[in-house]
């Protein structure tokens, strides 16, 4: 992040640590429970947050050579993500054109994808390589029968996927006016340490929900967060659908004792980043990156899928090392996991209950109103309940 910005937010945190305040939003702001579990809604939503709009996928460094390919499935599309040999990043559907089986299988590196139907071989750039027992195909055009492609792009070291309705096309900057910040991180540069997946009988925006806003941190996290990141203090911009928080570290203080010059944002701070409307990252005091993408679960509304990425900025070479980032990745999972998801269950199960009808976010909650008030938008609803 630039200097002049690392600054500026660093004013804006002493300002709130000084008043005792945070970022605030104009007023409170309702929103109903019902948008958890509506089927109806949740059609429309799946619709069009996850069909109609391109998908963070994560960084660079999660195909980093060519050849590279890892598969996945959101909201029921099989894909495939290669790195292809002239190192452009490509998605397929992971369908073979002969039969309909997949063609690859987890993660790694690869040469060419074979099904394990019938062999018919294809490309790292998706086009069909080999059919065997040709002649029974005579006829056929080879160059039609490539994998169905998804579009891809990759911009400022982040991938992205979709739109998964292949009709929509991609925007040329899905980040919009928040790119230009990311771009100074140079996250392109960084390795891929390694992923954690889960489902969770929750609807996927409540797990997004959980990190919009530290006003949580002392009670929730008592003995595990609280030790080292201030409650109830941030910072928030908003970058179009996109957002920034940055929540002071309990050493934060310190920066008061220090000249201009030696002040540094990011040892002593969480900076959170929005990617609306279905991943949130996390970077962290030691400058790796988390990042939580979710998705509809097909067991409907009151089920997700989440998955933990995390990216380091020097490869782990030594088991120190490997321990390290090890560790970090696993109280991260530890504490979202057991406490955060843990009320987000209990919530859930509320929601379906249907008591109460609304929820409130308070004026200290400010990404939790617009986070909601842009899905709302994007349904074509009003802006709050």
């Amino acid at each position: 992040m630039r200097r002049d910005r690392q600054l500026e937010l660093i004013r804006r945190l002493m300002k709130h640590q000084e008043e005792g305040s945070t970022a605030y939003a104009p007023e409170p702001w309702r929103n109903e429970l019902s948008a958890y579990v509506d089927p109806v809604r949740a059609e429309r939503e799946r619709e069009i947050f996850f069909h109609q709009r391109p998908l963070p996928f994560g960084l660079s460094g999660r195909l980093a050579e060519p050849g590279d390919y890892v598969t996945d499935n959101i909201d029921g599309n099989p894909l495939l993500i290669t790195r292809d040999r002239d190192g452009t990043v490509r998605a397929f559907l992971n369908v073979c054109r002969h039969r309909g089986a997949p063609v690859a299988e987890g993660c790694g590196k690869a040469k060419m994808f074979a099904c394990p139907y019938h062999a018919w071989t294809y490309n790292l750039d998706g086009s069909l390589k080999g059919i065997p027992d040709a002649r029974s195909f005579d006829g056929l055009d080879k160059s039609e029968l490539g994998l169905t492609e998804v579009p891809a792009l990759e911009k400022d070291g982040m991938i992205w996927v979709g739109p998964l309705d292949r009709t929509t096309p991609m925007p040329e900057d899905p980040m919009g006016s928040m790119s230009e910040e990311f771009a100074e991180w140079n996250f392109g540069s960084y390795h891929f340490f390694g992923s954690y997946r889960m489902v969770q009988p929750m609807n996927w925006k409540l797990v997004i929900d959980t990190f919009l806003e530290t006003y949580h941190i002392n009670v929730l996290h008592k003995n595990t967060i609280a030790p080292y990141v201030q409650s109830n203090r941030t910072t928030f911009d908003a970058f179009g659908d996109h957002h920034r928080m940055v929540a002071p570290r309990n050493t934060f203080p310190s920066l008061n004792d220090m000249p201009e010059d030696e002040q540094d944002l990011i040892t002593h701070a969480a900076i959170v980043y929005g990617f609306f409307p279905t991943m949130i990252g996390v970077v962290q005091g030691a400058a790796n990156i988390e990042f939580w993408r979710v998705w509809p679960d097909k067991r409907g509304p009151g089920w997700s899928v989440i998955e933990l990425s995390a990216y380091v900025p020097e490869k782990p070479t030594s088991e120190k090392a490997r321990n390290f980032w090890q560790k970090n990745m696993q109280l991260a999972i530890d504490t979202v996991e057991s406490e955060d998801f843990e009320l987000g269950r209990i919530i859930q199960q509320n929601a379906e209950n249907g008591a109460p009808e609304h929820v409130v976010y308070g004026r200290n909650e400010p990404a939790m109103s617009h986070y909601h008030s842009r899905i709302r938008a994007h349904l074509g609803l009003n802006s709050s309940v």
